[in-house]
């Protein structure tokens, strides 16, 4: 009787747990994470990756150009190639409870959290190498179907040094957050351009900093747009910490899901690194000087240096500015 109730069982299991693994027709994207010591002999590795099976939802697309306010047929053909891609990853059957392992360069295998909403985030102890390199790079460990399964990357900075975090909508990147409809049509339509100066300040950024982290409201669901943007423009390489969003409907956060998200990102980017300093880089269109400035009053040695660029032209005298001793608007 044991056997007929283990062999029951196991016809029924073995599915189920089959059901977990990836399949072929499912695709795998890694965000940009870091990597810093754990200790004298190892390092920390963080690995974020969303799992989600392609759709094709015409419901989608229409709330999308209800909410771009747009004829179809008044836009240009560039605009509508722009539109389809970066609105594909909004049509995404997220995959939950999906188990997977990646395997990192130095050989070593680690499995992944299961995804919750087609995502998950691991952080991983690996040996510390010799001669520690800024970029560790990892793949999903099942080699079966390499064409839906993008290499991932997470950026190694050592226990002391300068870190820049940086916004990207009207910091880096020319958003307009302020009119709604201009950020709906500069996200999908219009090619992304950068910030007029903002490449100065960059290249500045790059003589202080030996790291960078962008932290960002927009979607995870644009980082492939973002991606393609910062390799154009030769932008700093880095971690990204973008917003979960999964859906249209929350395509622009409200304020308070907005300073949640760049505050836990920060302070998650400060833990990780207890001993760096750090420039903050951001705008003055919402809420980046008072975020800031939390930091600053809560870290007032590990704030070096705060710039701004300063869409709303209050310049230096703004109270929003009074935290920050070393300053620089542009």
């Amino acid at each position: 009787m044991r056997r007929v109730l283990f062999l029951l069982f196991m016809t029924i299991a073995l599915p189920a747990l089959a059901d977990n693994e990836l399949e072929d027709d499912e695709y795998v994207r890694f965000i940009p994470g870091i990597a810093h010591d754990a200790d004298d002999n190892a390092i920390e590795v963080e690995v974020n990756a969303f799992v989600y099976e392609k759709e094709d939802r015409p419901l989608v697309r229409l709330v999308l150009f209800a909410l771009l306010d747009i004829d179809a047929e008044a836009i240009t053909a560039q605009q509508k190639q722009r539109l389809k891609e970066r609105s594909a990853l909004f049509y995404l059957d997220f995959e939950g409870d999906k188990t997977f392992a990646v395997r990192f360069a130095n050989g070593s295998v680690h499995a992944m959290p299961e995804t919750r909403d087609g995502k998950s985030r691991g952080r991983f102890r690996l040996e510390k190498p010799k001669t520690p390199q800024r970029e560790i790079r990892f793949a999903v460990d099942q080699p079966e179907f390499p064409a839906n399964v993008e290499e991932g990357l997470a950026f190694y900075a050592a226990p002391e040094g300068v870190s820049a975090i940086l916004d990207i909508d009207d910091t880096v990147k020319d958003s307009n957050v302020l009119d709604r409809k201009a950020l709906m049509i500069n996200t999908f339509l219009n090619e992304y351009r950068a910030v007029a100066g903002v490449g100065t300040i960059l290249e500045r950024l790059r003589e202080k900093a030996d790291a960078f982290h962008y932290v960002s409201a927009s979607p995870i669901q644009l980082y492939p747009a973002l991606r393609e943007f910062f390799t154009r423009e030769n932008f700093p390489r880095g971690s990204f910490h973008l917003r979960e969003a999964t859906d249209l409907r929350d395509l622009i956060p409200d304020r308070e899901k907005l300073i949640a998200h760049k505050r836990q990102s920060i302070e998650r980017l400060f833990a990780a690194y207890p001993q760096r300093k750090f420039i903050l880089v951001g705008d003055t269109g919402e809420n980046d000087p008072e975020i800031y400035a939390e930091f600053k009053r809560k870290y007032p040695d590990r704030v070096i240096e705060a710039i701004f660029h300063d869409i709303t032209q209050e310049g230096q005298d703004s109270a929003r500015f009074r935290d920050f001793m070393d300053l620089r608007l542009y």
